[in-house]
């Protein structure tokens, strides 16, 4: 696994887990916000795969 990988998924369990910090404060909307980041670094995470899968196809 690379670093950057390793990077996406920690960032995208840091964006999680700060927007369940946020929905407990009592901030939804922010939380929100959070679980686009979070969702967006696993999207990365899913193209990047499917781009390393297609260069070793060829």
């Amino acid at each position: 696994m690379s670093r950057r990988s390793r990077l996406q998924q920690f960032l995208a369990l840091g964006a999680f887990l700060f927007a369940v910090y946020w929905i407990v404060d009592g901030s939804p909307l922010i939380a929100v916000g959070w679980v686009i980041v979070g969702l967006l670094n696993l999207y990365t995470l899913r193209r990047d795969a499917e781009a390393v899968d297609d260069a070793i196809d060829v």
